[in-house]
């Protein structure tokens, strides 16, 4: 433990100590905003942020320090080690940088992602294929800059064109699918002091459109507390003889089609009912309307297909829970599919029992 003058470090490394001071020091010097209660707590090199009392900034951190990653050259192999920086980096940016980096290498965040991220522990290509049915964006890494995606934010600062940023202390802050995103305050981003449970650890939201499949496959572990569940990619006849595709919410690039409606971003949320009206139902309604269907036999339709796509991608979850368990690397993948089938079927058990 270390009662350091800004923040409390509470952990048993010396190395990870010495790192997390310099970072704090360094960041207090560009003018950041900390909590007066703020502890950072290592937990098998894994850190988390707490804070003791209600003052409702955890911390504040000026724009000035975030660092843009893209064309930052790192080390082949652990331990995480800068080996050149882009000339765009202003000094100010290559010494926050370092600092991150060395915090990254004492905690050992690198070796951890290649022993237990699915993106570097999953070699097997039936695997991989399965899981790319499921999540399309899902590919093998095991470099410094896959790990460096778990660690990054992407924003648009000062109308420029969104950048992937190393965040220098907000990256310490654990996900919540309740909390809050990061908000701007001028030239600051900010987190607040959201609490799943009185004094406990300090939450920020990373985004709100991943379900337990996209958060295992983006960060590396399971989201128990989610009730949002995302259509899986797929292709379903519609009346009239026209198409419905569904694309997962990063699909940037496809084709207009005059017979196709597709959906990007479809999804089902056991908190919220007017997520599957608005992102499946309604446009499917409106398609249909659109190709002459009455409006009452549009209404129904869409709500058939919808069961229909949900049915779908229960059966197909299921068939990853059953196929992937056997197979090295993938356990974790088995808990979120396995939990995002369970949430498929609690959230709507009697419409699918309708259709047995």
């Amino acid at each position: 433990m270390s009662d350091h003058a800004l923040v409390r470090i509470e952990t048993t490394s010396g190395d990870l100590r010495r790192a997390l001071t310099g970072l704090v020091d360094l960041m207090h010097e560009a003018g950041a905003d900390f909590h007066p209660g703020l502890r950072i707590v290592e937990t098998d090199g894994q850190l988390s942020a707490w804070a003791d009392g209600d003052d409702p900034w955890l911390m504040r951190i000026p724009h000035s320090t975030l660092v843009p990653v893209e064309g930052v050259t790192w080390a082949d192999e652990p331990p995480l080690r800068v080996v050149a920086t882009p000339d765009h980096l202003t000094p100010q940016q290559v010494e926050v940088l370092e600092a991150c980096t060395a915090v990254m290498a004492a905690a050992g965040t690198w070796e951890r992602f290649c022993t237990t991220h699915p993106r570097a522990t999953i070699t097997d290509a039936d695997a991989i294929s399965l899981i790319r049915s499921l999540h399309p964006p899902f590919s093998p890494a095991t470099s410094a800059a896959a790990m460096l995606r778990t660690r990054t934010i992407k924003l648009r600062l000062n109308d420029q064109q969104p950048t992937s940023y190393l965040m220098p202390m907000l990256d310490l802050v654990n996900h919540h699918p309740d909390a809050p995103a990061y908000p701007h305050d001028g030239d600051f981003l900010c987190i607040g002091t959201w609490r799943a449970a009185p004094n406990g650890e300090c939450f920020v939201s990373y985004g709100s459109t991943r379900d337990a499949l996209g958060i295992a496959l983006a960060y590396g572990y399971v989201e128990t507390a989610i009730t949002r569940a995302n259509a899986l990619p797929g292709e379903y006849a519609m009346p009239g003889g026209a198409s419905l595709r569904l694309l997962r919410a990063s699909a940037l690039d496809f084709t207009h089609e005059p017979d196709v409606l597709t959906i990007i971003g479809a999804a089902w949320d056991a908190a919220d009912p007017r997520v599957e009206q608005q992102t499946l139902i309604e446009p499917i309604e409106r398609h249909l309307q659109e190709r002459g269907a009455p409006a009452i036999q549009a209404r129904h339709q869409a709500r058939v297909l919808s069961r229909r796509v949900l049915k779908d991608d229960v059966t197909r979850l299921g068939g990853a829970q059953q196929a992937l368990p056997g197979i090295d690397g993938c356990q974790l993948v088995v808990r979120a599919v396995t939990f995002q089938r369970d949430a498929l079927l609690s959230m709507k058990r009697d419409a699918l029992l309708s259709m047995t």
